[in-house]
């Protein structure tokens, strides 16, 4: 007997409501925005979705905005996965877009998210895909949530919303999304099962683990590539006497810095004595070892994102960057920007303690 090609099946729970679901997104064609709460079973009816397309000869398209529990791609990156190549069921590491975010809550990147939304629709659109399913994050109270759902139903125009939720807790957030599409409500599947933040954890660094588990160190001279993020990239860079100027004040080596109306931001060989700041005016800082094991993205010279890397330790007078990375050395060429993350990860996907920094 064959094997079942949709062993994901077996296990679900298909209430009527889902099967409604699935006739009117095949129907109406376009994208539909799923919403819901933590272990709510958003994932698990995107599957559903993507498999009524799939069997039906439609090619679909899946973008996860979950940036904590994603199953497209890696934590801390917003995915497109295509259906096919890919099978219904399957969690692709490597999908066909990726959106670097550096971080697993949109709480502190709502404009990041939302901007990653709208980029990796357009490229499945551009890859033909315009049946598409929105798996949204967790988030569902709070400011940072009605901001942010709002801002991507504004900007992928959904032809259906499908809302999962346990009594009517979606309410305040579907009253701020307004009425941008046809509305479908459903209860949380009686299968779904709340689980621990433990287990939350180990699941990020099971897909961290297996997404750096082929990767190589990767050489990118600093002349190269441009560093962005932590405020980097937003100002006029230092020059030699401003950086020598800061550091007979600070009294360690100012490797670059960065100036603008809004602030200083220098990068330091080590931290200077609390003393030495009491005398400056107010500045930020960010010491080289900090930068050791963070999180980055590697992005062309289009703002793509091509991959994620981990930045190994090494000495600044080296004057490149080694990461840790699947991207393939024959593409490292295209490599023009280096943005920070927010996390540090060991290569097996452990996540460390937040960097040290002013």
């Amino acid at each position: 007997m064959a094997a079942d090609p949709f062993p994901f099946l077996a296990a679900l729970d298909l209430p009527p409501g889902w099967v409604e679901a699935g006739d009117r997104f095949m129907a109406s064609g376009g994208t539909v925005m799923i919403l819901g709460g933590t272990d709510s079973g958003k994932s698990t009816l995107s599957r559903y979705l993507i498999y009524r397309a799939y069997v039906a000869g439609e090619p679909v398209g899946l973008i996860d905005l979950d940036l904590g529990q994603s199953h497209v791609g890696p934590p801390a990156a917003l995915g497109l996965a295509a259906f096919p190549p890919h099978f219904p069921g399957d969690d692709p590491l490597f999908p066909e877009e990726l959106y670097f975010i550096g971080q697993t809550s949109p709480v502190a990147a709502v404009l990041e998210v939302v901007v990653g939304a709208r980029v990796l629709a357009d490229a499945a659109l551009a890859r033909g895909l315009t049946r598409l399913v929105v798996n949204t994050s967790g988030l569902i109270s709070g400011g940072a949530a009605l901001r942010l759902k709002r801002a991507q139903a504004e900007l992928l125009r959904p032809t259906l919303l499908v809302a999962v939720e346990r009594g009517d807790e979606l309410t305040p957030l579907l009253r701020a999304v307004g009425e941008v599409a046809p509305l479908v409500r459903l209860p949380v599947s009686p299968r779904a099962v709340a689980r621990s933040p433990e287990v939350r954890r180990l699941y990020r660094e099971e897909r961290f683990r297996d997404y750096f588990r082929a990767a190589r160190e990767l050489i990118l001279p600093f002349g190269g590539v441009q560093l962005r993020g932590n405020f980097f990239g937003e100002g006029r860079r230092l020059n030699r006497r401003e950086r020598q100027e800061w550091a007979g004040r600070l009294g360690v080596p100012v490797l670059t810095g960065e100036i603008s109306p809004q602030r200083l931001l220098l990068l330091l060989s080590a931290a200077p004595e609390p003393e030495a700041l009491r005398n400056c005016p107010p500045l930020q800082f960010i010491t080289w070892p900090a930068l050791d094991n963070r999180l980055v993205g590697l992005l062309d010279g289009r703002h793509r994102t091509l991959a994620l890397g981990i930045v190994l330790p090494h000495p600044w007078e080296a004057r490149c960057w080694r990461i840790l990375t699947p991207l393939s050395p024959e593409r490292a060429a295209e490599v023009r920007f280096l943005t920070l993350g927010r996390l540090r990860l060991t290569p097996e996907g452990r996540e460390l303690g937040p960097a040290a920094g002013h």
